[in-house]
């Protein structure tokens, strides 16, 4: 069991650290749906403000992400993030707009996969449920990404002890008594070799001398993949503190962190002192888009744009390893730009099917149903003419795409949102349901 002395002042910081295709799965560029192009974490603190909590915002924005224009000696790029906090019910509560401006001196750096940046914004918040919206806009490309996140804010001041949310940690160094953190935004994990930092607060309304932090990583299942103690010197009041996670090798995936707080002593007791705070990371390869956590699957999603014998070579991979290299070799062969580290037809092709999963799901994932099919295959509808409510006909929609010279007709046969692709009847090449 490892003893920690209480930390001394904490400082947060940022570090600079239509593509082509087989014919039967032509895919259009899209503009309907609001792309994810950076990553945000909002985290719940005690706040030093009386019968208040406080949340603390995180935006990253990866420079490839961002176009960059030579200005004199340097490369620049410019953003406007909008952070927008409402109650479930959406009545806006505060709102609140920034620009930042980054400045580069090499070429190299705009287009590195590692850099990025990173802006903290603080807010004061009664305790409660909120859901809170970010919006990200490049000033020169006039890219915009969205991010809404459900969020609970404790009242830590209720009960006798309590512990706030957990911040993934990137990088910790110490400089005398002051702790210098890094936070990981992305809540990926996967290129942390050495394992990682969590960093909580504690809050203890009543004298204690420590308290025991138990903490334990849960898979898909619930399953205990990992986990430790250890006692942490307390005072009245706040304590920070940092649990080490060490290297652990997990597939890719989708965890639970939970971290119990006990009075010591107390921690084999049903003490109703116990504390509990929880969050989920994932393990991702990061030269595959980040909607994608379960690699099988996404070779499943395949059927859309991949002939049977390619579909079939990369299913029969004797080990996910394996299945990873030949994923990537089936969409190098169809990267439309391969002097750039990104794939922007892959990562098209599975924002189309992470959209029909949200959006035409029922009884089947959405990227299996006929709808999903077509709009992952397809993109957008320039047009969709939705007839929910006619009389003497059962609810059905037309999608038209001017372009192609193309419209589908989807008929709900059943009053139950399971929309069948009724006209026309040869176009289904590659459906799974």
């Amino acid at each position: 069991m490892k003893w920690h002395s209480r930390v001394g002042s904490l400082a947060v910081v940022a570090v600079i650290l239509h593509g082509t295709s087989p014919a039967q799965a032509e895919m259009r560029p899209t503009t309907v749906e609001s792309t994810p192009m950076f990553f945000f974490d909002a985290i719940s603190y005690s706040s030093e403000t009386p019968e208040k909590s406080r949340i603390d915002f995180y935006v990253q924005v990866p420079y490839e992400q961002l176009r960059f224009v030579k200005e004199g000696d340097q490369y620049v790029a410019k953003y406007d993030v909008v952070l927008t906090v409402a109650t479930p019910e959406q009545k806006v509560l505060q709102e609140r707009i920034w620009t930042v401006d980054v400045r580069l001196p090499e070429f190299t750096q705009t287009v590195s996969r590692s850099a990025y940046s990173l802006t903290q914004r603080a807010l004061d918040v009664d305790p409660g449920n909120y859901v809170v919206t970010v919006q990200v806009r490049d000033q020169d490309s006039r890219k915009t990404g969205r991010v809404r996140k459900a969020l609970l804010v404790t009242d830590y001041r209720q009960a006798a002890l309590s512990l706030s949310d957990i911040m993934l940690v990137s990088r910790l160094t110490t400089d005398g008594a002051t702790k210098r953190i890094v936070p990981n935004i992305s809540g990926n994990i996967s290129n942390m070799g050495e394992g990682f930092f969590m960093f909580l607060e504690i809050y203890n309304q009543a004298p204690a001398d420590s308290v025991e932090l138990v903490w334990r990583i849960l898979g898909k299942d619930k399953e205990e993949v990992a986990g430790a103690r250890q006692m942490e010197q307390t005072s009245l009041g706040k304590t920070q503190a940092f649990l080490k996670v060490e290297d652990l090798r997990l597939p890719v995936g989708t965890y639970l962190i939970m971290v119990e707080a006990f009075p010591a002593g107390k921690s084999d007791s049903a003490s109703s002192a116990r504390a509990t705070t929880t969050r989920t990371f994932s393990v991702r390869y990061t030269d595959i888009p980040a909607s994608i956590s379960d690699l099988p699957k996404a070779v499943e999603q395949l059927r859309y744009i991949a002939q049977p014998a390619e579909y079939e070579f990369i299913r029969d991979a004797g080990d996910e390893e394996e299945m990873r290299r030949r994923f990537l070799e089936f969409w190098s062969k169809r990267d439309p730009d391969p002097a750039t580290s990104r794939n922007e037809l892959m990562e098209e092709y599975y924002r189309r099917v992470e959209f029909a999963n949200k959006n035409f799901g029922h009884y089947l994932e959405g990227w299996r149903t006929d709808r999903g099919m077509v709009y992952v295959r397809f993109g957008s509808p320039d047009n969709i003419d939705r007839h929910p409510f006619d009389m003497n006909t059962k609810p059905y929609e037309v999608w038209y795409y001017y372009e192609l010279e193309r419209q589908f007709v989807f008929v709900d046969e059943t009053g139950f949102g399971d929309y069948r692709l009724r006209y026309p009847t040869t176009d289904l090449w590659g459906r799974v349901r």
